[in-house]
């Protein structure tokens, strides 16, 4: 994978300075990456904030968890829907002009079982995913147009089953109050 994507760390401006925090630019943890599509977070930042110590990306990089518990039992994995900052638990996975960046999460995504086999523990007890096995994980790659016709597939089949999800949470918080309950 080494060849494939250019490789970028994360970083975490100063929580003692007000100026770098609550802006407009999501600044995303390991808490960020319970959803795939990743285009909003918990925290922000500023554009000073950006420069004093966080890393922006842009729109269809691969954000992966590379340290932190969660590591001991999945490996999340997402993929950039705009410009986005990013800790150093995270490793941004920048695609090269053969890879597109939706394939990829998926793939890695479809692969964690072979993910966690390279986490091991740092000395205080998280998993750490270490960037040089990493970079030495193999991925199939198919042709650009391939890429994303399969990435495109998969991204309507997601959005299909997260509006399914709206629905039945809609449903369930509407059907006690029709069955006047």
């Amino acid at each position: 994978m080494g060849q494939l994507v250019k490789f970028a760390s994360g970083g975490t401006p100063s929580r003692e300075d007000p100026r770098f925090w609550n802006g407009d630019i999501p600044w995303l943890s390991a808490k960020d990456l319970k959803k795939f599509r990743l285009n909003d977070s918990i925290e922000k930042v500023t554009r000073e904030g950006v420069n004093k110590g966080a890393r922006l990306i842009e729109a269809g990089s691969v954000l992966i968890l590379v340290r932190g518990m969660t590591l001991l039992k999945d490996v999340p994995v997402g993929v950039t829907e705009r410009a986005v900052a990013f800790n150093q638990d995270l490793k941004a996975l920048i695609p090269n002009r053969e890879v597109d960046g939706h394939y990829l999460a998926f793939y890695l995504a479809a692969n964690k079982f072979r993910l966690l086999t390279l986490v091991d523990r740092a000395s205080h007890g998280a998993g750490r995913l270490p960037s040089d096995l990493l970079q030495s994980f193999e991925i199939e790659l198919p042709g650009m147009e391939e890429q994303r016709k399969i990435a495109d597939i998969l991204m309507t089949w997601d959005r299909a089953i997260e509006r399914a999800g709206m629905r039945v949470s809609v449903e369930g918080r509407l059907k006690p109050g029709l069955l006047g309950r």
